[in-house]
C-alpha cells in the first residue's frame, strides 16, 4: 500500500479511537516528502540519527527522536507532553501514535537501508499497560509491511518497584520478535539494569551521563564506566552524544556503537492554518 494511502488509513481508524474514548484530536498530515501528526495543539515530527560502527562507519540501524512543537510553535519536550497528559489512554495513544509516526517517516526515508528503526517506548505506556506489550505495535507494523524484527524498542527504567513490570514487558516484545533496549542517563540506572533480570539486546548510554559516572581522562572519553555491566555479556552497547564529543571515544578499543545526536533529517513542521 502506499505510504500516503497508508496514513489515510490510520486516520480513519485514529478518528474512531478519539470518537470512542474521548481524546483529542489526533491525525497524521504529510508536508513535503515528511510525515507529521497532531494532538490536541501539539504537532509532532520525526529526527532520525544513525546508529554506526565506529571503526568502519557501518551503519546498522536508525534512531527516532520527536520534535515537539505548540500551535505558536513553541517547542515542547516529549516528557513534558507526557507528563501533561491526564489518562492511561492519552498515554497509550500519544506514544502508539508517534512510533507509527516514526515508521511512516522510517518507510519514507530509510525503507531500502534494510536496517534497524529504533524506537522510544515511553515508560508511563509500559508501566499503563498489563500484558501483551508489543502485540498492538505489531499489528500496525504489519500495515506498514515492517516486522519486529527490523525494530528496536527501547525505555528507562524507573524504580525497583516497578522492575518486575518492566522485566514482563521487555520479555514480551523480545517473545514477539523486537530487540529490547535500555537507557541509562545516570548511574542510578546502571543498578537497575542490574538488578531488571532482563539481558537487553542493547545498552544506550548518553554522553552527559557518562561524564557522571566516570571522568574523561587525556581529553578522551574512557569507557572503563561500562565495566559494572559484565553481567550482560550479550547487550551491545550504544553510546548517544553529540558529533563533538564522540570524538573522544577510543574506537580502537570501544566494541560498541554510535549515535551522533545531529538529526539527519528534521521534519518540517506546519500547524493546522499553513496547511
Amino acid at each position: 500500500m502506499p505510504l500516503t494511502e497508508l496514513m489515510n488509513y490510520f486516520n480513519d481508524q485514529l478518528q474512531l479511537q478519539a470518537r470512542t474514548n474521548a481524546l483529542p484530536a489526533t491525525g497524521f498530515y504529510k508536508a513535503g516528502k515528511n510525515y507529521g501528526a497532531r494532538f490536541g495543539g501539539l504537532t509532532f515530527g520525526s529526527r532520525f540519527s544513525t546508529i554506526n560502527k565506529p571503526q568502519d562507519g557501518t551503519i546498522i540501524g536508525h534512531a527516532a527522536e520527536l520534535s515537539v512543537r505548540s500551535l505558536t510553535g513553541r517547542e515542547v519536550t516529549s516528557e513534558e507532553v507526557f507528563q501533561s497528559l491526564d489518562s492511561k489512554e492519552q498515554i497509550v495513544h500519544l506514544d502508539r501514535l508517534t512510533r507509527t509516526l516514526h515508521s511512516l517517516n522510517y518507510l519514507q526515508h530509510y525503507d531500502n537501508s534494510n536496517t534497524l528503526l529504533s524506537l522510544n517506548v515511553q515508560p508511563r505506556h509500559i508501566i499503563a499497560v498489563p500484558t501483551e506489550h508489543g502485540k498492538t505495535f505489531e499489528g500496525i507494523l504489519s500495515d506498514c509491511g515492517l516486522g519486529p524484527d527490523r525494530v528496536l524498542v527501547r525505555t528507562q527504567l524507573r524504580d525497583t518497584a516497578t522492575l518486575p513490570h518492566f522485566r514482563n514487558a521487555l520479555a514480551s516484545y523480545r517473545e514477539r520478535g523486537y530487540r529490547t533496549g535500555i537507557d541509562v542517563l545516570q548511574p542510578c540506572d546502571l543498578v537497575l539494569v542490574e538488578q531488571l533480570g532482563h539481558e537487553p539486546d542493547f545498552i544506550f548510554f548518553d554522553i552527559p551521563g557518562a561524564s557522571r559516572i566516570a571522568t574523561p581522562r587525556r581529553q578522551g572519553l574512557q569507557l572503563h564506566w561500562l565495566d559494572p555491566l559484565h553481567v550482560h555479556a550479550r547487550a551491545q552497547r550504544i553510546i548517544v552524544g553529540s558529533e563533538a564529543a564522540l570524538a573522544g571515544v577510543d574506537k580502537d578499543h570501544f566494541d560498541g556503537y554510535l549515535i551522533p545526536s545531529r538529526a539527519a533529517f528534521q521534519l518540517h513542521r506546519i500547524s493546522a492554518d499553513q496547511e
